[in-house]
């Protein structure tokens, strides 16, 4: 008998739970497998290779997107294999997917600052702050509460942040001053539409992704508004092991993902090269012609 949908959904939360994934990662992940089960107009279960491939073959997902998708897609049927739920593993030999290497892309502080005068509003403006001083993510700016900030010792509790972690960080002078008419209780940012719940992280970004075209700060990402944070710190002579902490990375390595040098450094780099005196002419001597 075919495992149906929703037994398979029952198993996977079990087992998610179990491995310590955050709530927000189960659903995210549920989401997507209902959108793959729908695609495939069958039982999940009952997917073969041919049907992973083609939906993972599908023109309108980024590289990045299919790369995730294809790990999503071998942690859940290795998982039904294990069960015993089907003899093999569909995803097991899926195409690697070829993500091409991008370079950092932060925002200058002159392009924040233009982001922050286009006329954006004084919700947007604080998301924009979040991101640059104090490199929240869009879900962790979401999930803010009056009851997350240490108000003696001036720091913030980041309770939303990837993998789970939680931690206490300073907070930056400028944001300090600007959440002084903040709520000391409750969501800073409630949902105008779920009484009593923040916004959602996707709000968030399309709002900052929004303001950012207005803006005409064409090539940005919201994203890319924590590379500003890290970036400027590494710029200001902070070491990478305090930059990596600020950015909560669970690997210090993550960080050059963010970090772009400016031209004058690299150039500045590259000049420290020794040189080379470079000949006029090949000093060859000509073969003799025979006879």
């Amino acid at each position: 008998m075919t495992a149906t949908d929703d037994q398979v959904w029952a198993l996977w939360d079990v087992h998610m739970r179990a491995g310590g994934c955050t709530e927000r990662t189960i659903r995210n992940r549920r989401i997507w497998f209902r959108e793959l089960g729908r695609s495939l107009g069958k039982p999940i279960a009952t997917a073969s290779k041919l049907d992973l491939v083609e939906y993972l073959g599908r023109a309108r997902l980024s590289p990045r997107t299919r790369q995730n998708y294809r790990s999503a897609m071998h942690t859940l049927y290795t998982l039904l294999q294990d069960e015993g739920i089907r003899p093999d593993n569909p995803a097991a030999r899926l195409p690697r997917v070829h993500v091409a290497r991008l370079e950092p892309h932060p925002f200058t502080i002159d392009e924040v600052q233009t982001l922050l005068e286009s006329g954006i509003y004084g919700r947007t403006r604080l998301y924009v702050l979040l991101a640059v001083y104090m490199g929240l993510r869009a879900a962790e700016i979401a999930a803010l509460r009056g009851e997350h900030v240490d108000w003696e010792r001036r720091r913030l509790w980041i309770e939303a942040a990837k993998g789970g972690v939680k931690v206490w960080r300073p907070l930056h002078p400028l944001i300090w001053d600007v959440i002084q008419d903040l709520p000391r209780e409750g969501y800073w940012f409630p949902s105008y539409a779920l009484p009593g719940q923040p916004i959602s992280p996707k709000s968030v970004s399309n709002t900052l992704c929004a303001a950012v075209k207005r803006a005409g700060l064409a090539g940005h990402r919201a994203h890319q508004l924590r590379a500003t944070f890290a970036t400027e710190m590494i710029r200001a002579g902070v070491s990478t092991t305090v930059a990596s902490h600020a950015m909560r990375h669970a690997n210090p390595a993550t960080l050059s993902r963010y970090v772009k040098p400016d031209d004058l450094a690299i150039l500045d780099a590259i000049t420290k090269i020794p040189t080379v005196e470079i000949p006029t002419h090949t000093n060859r001597r000509r073969s003799p012609k025979v006879a």
